[in-house]
């Protein structure tokens, strides 16, 4: 249900002949601000060059992960009060971990699966539901790599979200939340097989891509889980498999953005009176910078190949509505930190853990035995009496009742045990949180729902990472992660670029002035200048 306090009267949009046929909105998972590189031949170089580009642009909160970067893009509030505090958390009461897009009601299950997805968590309206609101016949339509990300670019009311789903019956999926069936158009799109007669069936068996990069190819700290140089294999022993490895590589972003435009042909986008919205969220850039780093010989060639497809894609929208008729925005969900040990070999860490990787596995392991000896209960499980989710931890009161333990001694005991380990610099406390003063304080407060927060909200020490194997990862409030491109691109936009305070939470506020239309009063975002 559209908020109470959205003004239900919006003004006129521009006059036709300088209305936008369609609004465009491009998220690059795991995009840092630094690797927006307006040298670039393709699309990102062209929305760089041609953009209106905000510099010093960043999230405004302090838990740095996919689900709560999503929801800040087209809602204009903080992770926190829009009640997506972390890509999964825990429930107090039972100690069930439950994710960001979940819904349990049975009316929500995912088309071809047995998980059910819908925005039913979502506690606030998006810009497609304020357009719907003002012009009830707009279309509002997701695409993306993953369920999260499709679900709270597309609020409460879209036409659909459609994602790929890597499971048995694998590919571009949605949920009954959205449609009872998939269209013949998605159904056909993905073949009786995707690899076979579907849209990766011209995928090739492997990835290879020039050395290039800042790095050598092969680096021992990056993931060995599809090898770590040249050529990286894209297809498998079957369906399932191939599509993994599929989605660690840009053909990935290559499949979405083909997705994207057989919707826009076959839903008709773009040719009504009033502007369509399409929210695309391209997973690849994500997916690899997890396993290799942002500056690796692969991070750089899924950026090349990204941009190019993404420059055709444009090229697609140019063609079929006329020049300068797509109202756009670039931007991302989170950054990323560099492979620590590299930073580390180059003078550039601020880790005091040599290496600057700590394994989480026995991190974790070596919290829940502390726990374990020190309240019990003789013979239970470790691991029963605090979970871990999101970086947070959260004490399952179900337990702690059931056998006499007091849940503030344990937060209590877990803070100072966090606080011993070298690879932290604060664990923070609900109270720290509500009532602390300073930007960390304000970030953590943004990211925080009293519901569904944790107990504690873990800090790293700068540049260190809690992660197994190799790799990297993001998710703390340093500018590493919280550091993304704003780019908006039209000719509704004076380009150039511009410095000083631009967030995220600004996005959507900004995109509903330019289109006139009015938005609910409680944003915390602003339209930009």
């Amino acid at each position: 249900m559209v908020s109470l306090l959205m003004v239900i009267a919006s003004f006129s949009i521009l006059a036709n002949e300088e209305s936008p046929a369609l609004v465009l909105v491009i998220v690059v998972d795991q995009l840092r601000r630094d690797r927006l590189d307006p040298e670039l031949p393709g699309g990102m170089g062209r929305i760089a060059r041609l953009g209106r580009v905000y510099a010093e642009a960043i999230l405004d909160h302090g838990v740095t992960t996919t689900c709560p970067g999503h929801q800040t893009i087209l809602s204009g509030r903080h992770p926190g009060p829009g009640g997506v505090v972390a890509n999964s958390w825990i429930d107090r009461e039972s100690g069930v971990e439950i994710d960001c897009v979940e819904d349990s009601s049975g009316m929500a299950r995912v088309l071809g699966g047995t998980e059910g997805r819908s925005p039913t968590l979502l506690r606030v309206d998006t810009l497609g539901d304020w357009m719907k609101l003002s012009w009830p016949d707009v279309r509002v339509f997701t695409v993306s790599g993953k369920d999260r990300a499709a679900i709270t670019l597309g609020g409460k009311n879209p036409d659909a979200a459609y994602w790929l789903h890597v499971v048995k019956q694998s590919g571009f999926t949605t949920s009954r939340f959205y449609r009872e069936t998939l269209p013949d158009w998605v159904k056909l799109f993905n073949g009786k097989s995707p690899i076979v007669d579907g849209f990766a069936a011209n995928v090739p068996e492997q990835w290879l891509h020039d050395p290039g990069g800042v790095r050598k190819d092969s680096y021992a700290s990056e993931s060995d889980a599809y090898g770590r140089s040249s050529g990286h294999p894209l297809r498998g022993k079957n369906l399932v498999v191939s599509l993994q490895q599929i989605y660690s590589s840009p053909y990935l972003d290559d499949a979405l953005l083909d997705f994207a435009r057989t919707l826009v042909v076959e839903e008709n986008l773009g040719m009504g009176p009033k502007p369509d919205l399409l929210a695309i969220s391209l997973s690849a850039t994500d997916s690899v910078g997890h396993l290799y780093g942002p500056y690796s010989s692969e991070s750089r060639a899924a950026m090349l190949q990204m941009d190019r497809s993404l420059g055709e894609f444009l090229d697609f929208l140019d063609e079929r509505f006329g020049k300068d008729r797509v109202m756009a925005v670039l931007t991302s969900d989170h950054g990323v930190l560099p492979i620590p040990e590299w930073l580390a070999e180059t003078g550039k860490s601020e880790c005091p853990l040599p290496g600057g990787r700590q394994n989480a596995y026995s991190f974790l392991g070596r919290l829940l035995w502390h726990l374990h000896w020190k309240f019990g209960p003789l013979f239970s499980i470790p691991g029963s009496l605090v979970k871990s989710a999101g970086g947070q931890i959260t004490v399952n009161r179900s337990f702690a009742n059931k056998h006499h333990i007091n849940v503030n001694d344990v937060i209590k005991d877990v803070e100072i045990w966090l606080e011993r380990q070298s690879v932290i610099r604060h664990a923070w406390t609900r109270e720290e949180i509500m009532t602390g003063t300073g930007q960390l304080a304000l970030l953590y407060r943004n990211s925080f729902d009293p519901e569904r927060s944790g107990d504690l909200i873990i800090q790293v020490e700068p540049t260190c990472l809690i992660k197994p194997g190799g790799g990297t990862t993001h998710g703390s409030p340093y500018e590493y992660d919280r550091a993304v491109p704003i780019v908006f691109y039209g000719p509704w936009f004076e380009r150039g670029i511009v410095n000083g305070r631009a967030r995220t939470i600004d996005i959507a506020p900004t995109l509903a002035a330019k289109l006139n239309l009015q938005y609910p009063r409680d944003v915390d975002g602003q339209p930009l200048p």
